[in-house]
């Protein structure tokens, strides 16, 4: 018969299988937080990203509408503005471009359509498109 001191020591600590399956659920754990955790951080750039966009859109489509003398062009794709930030002076990962031109609802608009696009983790592109009155000269 065996004695309880002896029993006790024979059940000392856990098995090297039994280590390496409660790693291995541990690994997969973190794995899978990090996982996530690097999801949401891209999503957080490409949102940080689209803002800057949309305002770089807004102030280009802003100063067009200002304009006194608005002629047709057409910079797009090719032409405008390149490797711009929203920090002034320093160079970026967007490129902006813009077209003006007569608006098929009436002689007297002009459509202006101004498009944002980079590159972060996919290419990504916003458009912003307004109608402008422009009076008879």
């Amino acid at each position: 018969m065996i004695t309880l001191a002896r029993r006790i020591r024979q059940c000392d600590g856990f098995t090297f299988n039994e280590l390496l399956v409660s790693m291995n659920l541990i690994a997969v754990a973190v794995l899978g937080y990090s996982i996530s955790s690097i999801s949401v951080t891209r999503q957080q750039v490409v949102s940080s990203n689209s803002t800057v966009a949309i305002h770089l859109a807004q102030d280009k489509l802003e100063e067009l509408q200002a304009r006194v003398l608005l002629t047709d062009i057409d910079l797009c794709p090719d032409a405008g503005d390149h490797a711009i930030s929203a920090k002034h002076g320093m160079a970026g990962i967007f490129d902006r471009c813009w077209k003006v031109f007569p608006s098929s609802l009436d002689a007297n608009l002009k459509q202006i359509e101004v498009t944002v696009s980079w590159h972060d983790y996919e290419p990504h592109q916003v458009t912003l498109t307004a109608l402008t009155y422009i009076s008879d000269p």
